[in-house]
C-alpha cells in the first residue's frame, strides 16, 4: 500500500502528493498520515458530492449552449465562441466560489455554538466581576 500512495503522490497535482508534503511538513507518524489521507480523501469526495448536487440543482435554469457552425481550421475562433468559452469560465468560478464560501458558512455555524458555549463557561466559572470606573 506504501508504494502505491508513494507512486499514487509522484504524479503532478496528485492529492496524495499535496497530503504527504503537509504530513511530512508537520512531522505526522506513519499512522497519523495515513488518517489525514483517508480524511483528505473523504473532504474531497465530500466537496465533490456537494458541487454535483448544487450543479444539478441549477442545471435547469441554465440554458443549453446553441451549437456553432464547425468553422473552417485555418479560421480563428469567431468572437460569439471567445465570448462564450470567457462565459462559461466566469460561471464555474462564481460557483466554486459560491461553494467555497457555503463551507465556510457552514464550517463557522458547526464551530460557532461550540465557542460560544466555552465564552459562556468561562464567563460563569470567573463569577460575577464588578467593573469601576476611574476617576
Amino acid at each position: 500500500m506504501r508504494r502505491a500512495i508513494e507512486q499514487d503522490a509522484a504524479r503532478p497535482g496528485s492529492l496524495i502528493g499535496e497530503c504527504l508534503e503537509v504530513a511530512r511538513a508537520r512531522e505526522l507518524s506513519e499512522e497519523e498520515t495515513y488518517v489525514f489521507l483517508a480524511y483528505q480523501a473523504l473532504l474531497r469526495l465530500e466537496e465533490t458530492q456537494q458541487r454535483h448536487i448544487y450543479l444539478s440543482d441549477i442545471a435547469p435554469f441554465v440554458e443549453p449552449v446553441a451549437s456553432q457552425p464547425v468553422a473552417p481550421a485555418r479560421k480563428a475562433p469567431s468572437i460569439t465562441a471567445r465570448i462564450g468559452t470567457g462565459v462559461k469560465r466566469l460561471a464555474r468560478s462564481a460557483v466554486e466560489q459560491a461553494l467555497h464560501i457555503e463551507r465556510s458558512v457552514a464550517e463557522l455555524v458547526r464551530i460557532g455554538p461550540a465557542q460560544d458555549s466555552r465564552l459562556k463557561a468561562s464567563a460563569g466559572a470567573a463569577g460575577h466581576v464588578q467593573h469601576t470606573a476611574a476617576p
